[in-house]
């Protein structure tokens, strides 16, 4: 089982700091701005994160009777926000689009009346929402011209990896507790929808039909489960 003390260590060790761990002064503009497409990827992408203000509530008072389950998403927040921050802090720097308080303020205003009532579901959306983020900004990371963006979606990435682990060993506690939800896991996994589509109208992903990333998730939920979604999750995947 995962202790909010486990988590917080392993935060702590790979936290990374805005000011100090990112070149803002060697950031090259031009450079930056040869590569558009990979700019309004990480404006929504930035505009995703900006809503977990709204997502993580959510999910504490759905899960409120688990201590180390809101004790963990309390530190998500935290990382997740940090990345909305970096994000739209670097579009300023490079001239691009700069994301205004009115965006976020609609954003969340369309998701006023948002809720889960499933703890399995909610966490198999987010799991699952994490795992696609942080394969498309290792991505991303490759594809990038500008270096210091290069590293900052290195940065991401690697916190968005740990979400998704936290996220499964949360999941895998709830399933032991309650095995009947495993249903809820498969039917939530086979409609899967990322939590970004709340967001923007289409998701930032660098590549399309990301096979590697779909049967990485799908070994993932045959471990959580048993049971192997195959066809169904690539159908809907891609």
């Amino acid at each position: 089982m995962m202790t909010y003390g486990d988590y917080l260590t392993t935060s702590e060790m790979t936290r990374w700091i805005l000011d100090t761990d990112i070149a803002w002064d060697q950031i090259d503009p031009a450079l930056a701005l040869s590569q558009p497409e990979l700019l309004e990827r990480i404006r929504s992408s930035a505009l995703i994160e900006s809503f977990f203000p709204i997502f993580t509530p959510r999910a504490l008072d759905l899960l409120w009777d688990q201590p180390a389950a809101t004790a963990l998403f309390s530190v998500q927040l935290y990382e997740s926000y940090k990345h909305f921050h970096v994000f739209a802090q670097y579009l300023e720097a490079i001239g691009y689009r700069p994301i205004t308080d009115e965006e976020i303020v609609a954003v969340r205003r369309r998701n006023l009346e948002f809720r889960y009532t499933c703890a399995a579901r909610l966490l198999t959306r987010y799991m699952m929402s994490e795992h696609f983020a942080a394969y498309h900004f290792f991505k991303d990371a490759r594809q990038c011209a500008e270096p210091v963006l290069g590293h900052i979606l290195q940065l991401v990435a690697r916190d968005e990896v740990r979400h998704c682990q936290f996220a499964f060993e949360l999941l895998a506690e709830h399933l032991q507790r309650e095995p009947g939800s495993v249903a809820a896991v498969l039917d939530e996994a086979a409609h899967f929808k990322h939590l970004g589509e709340l967001v923007v109208p289409e998701m930032p992903v660098a590549e399309k039909n990301d096979f590697a990333a779909i049967l990485a998730i799908n070994r993932k939920l045959t471990r959580l489960t048993g049971h192997r979604l195959g066809a169904t999750l690539e159908e809907v995947l891609t």
